[in-house]
């Protein structure tokens, strides 16, 4: 039987775990700005707007510019993929 502090070194030890795993993940991540996804998704400065005010797309604001995670783009243009069984 586990003692307390064997115990308590294991949960220690998966929480050390995680935390790597989300510095790396931090790393991996790329943001678009506004200037990015207007040009790339082919919209509007005020469909930006309304999508972050609906809550459509998540998004940060660092130093007055918005910033959006690349991770969110490709997941939804994977879903809406047709043949993406294929993959």
């Amino acid at each position: 039987m586990k003692t307390e502090v064997e115990i308590l070194e294991t949960k220690l030890e998966e929480l050390a775990k995680v935390i790597l795993d989300l510095q790396q993940q931090a790393k991996n991540d790329i943001w678009y700005d506004s200037a990015d996804i207007k040009l790339l998704y082919n919209i509007s400065e005020s469909t930006l707007i309304r999508y972050r005010k609906e809550k459509k797309i998540p998004f940060t604001k660092l130093g007055g510019r918005f910033l959006y995670p690349k991770a969110f783009f490709t997941k939804s243009l994977m879903e809406k993929m047709e043949n993406k069984h294929l993959l």
